[in-house]
């Protein structure tokens, strides 16, 4: 299966991640499968994978479960690495004018437009977080 796809799986579900893959009438509809703390597997099929790990991830929280594998997520003009309970603070961006801080707070870069500043922060990340997935920036075409 597509190394990507399992990347935004992953990114949605963690460890509960059973299996994922096309599916459906016409084969062109991703279906992802997930462990539940208790009780059968849980599965969601939709257009993008994206959306089916999130309507399973949807269904977790609904039986009770809150995640704790590591992920990246975008909130309050950061970017955070969400390991547990913790969140630390990878980037912060202010718009419009388009500033980024680097992780250890030390230097403030100007990055240009937020297409640049998005393509810093991604670069960033492949480098130093190989292995997440990094969520589009929020309102961002997907």
């Amino acid at each position: 299966m597509d190394n990507e796809a399992r990347k935004i799986a992953r990114h949605h579900l963690g460890e509960r991640l059973h299996w994922i893959g096309k599916g459906g009438p016409t084969a062109d509809e991703w279906i992802v499968q997930a462990w539940p703390d208790t009780g059968h597997m849980i599965h969601a099929q939709a257009a993008t994978v994206a959306e089916a790990a999130a309507d399973c991830a949807a269904q977790l929280r609904a039986a009770g479960w809150t995640p704790s594998h590591a992920r990246l997520e975008w909130a309050d003009n950061r970017l955070y690495l969400c390991m547990d309970s913790t969140r630390f603070v990878v980037a912060t961006y202010l718009l419009p004018a388009d500033v980024l801080i680097h992780p250890d707070f030390s230097e403030w870069r100007w990055c240009g437009a937020q297409p640049a500043m998005v393509a810093h922060i991604a670069q960033w990340c492949a480098a130093s977080l190989p292995g997440i997935y990094l969520p589009p920036f929020p309102g961002a075409d997907q």
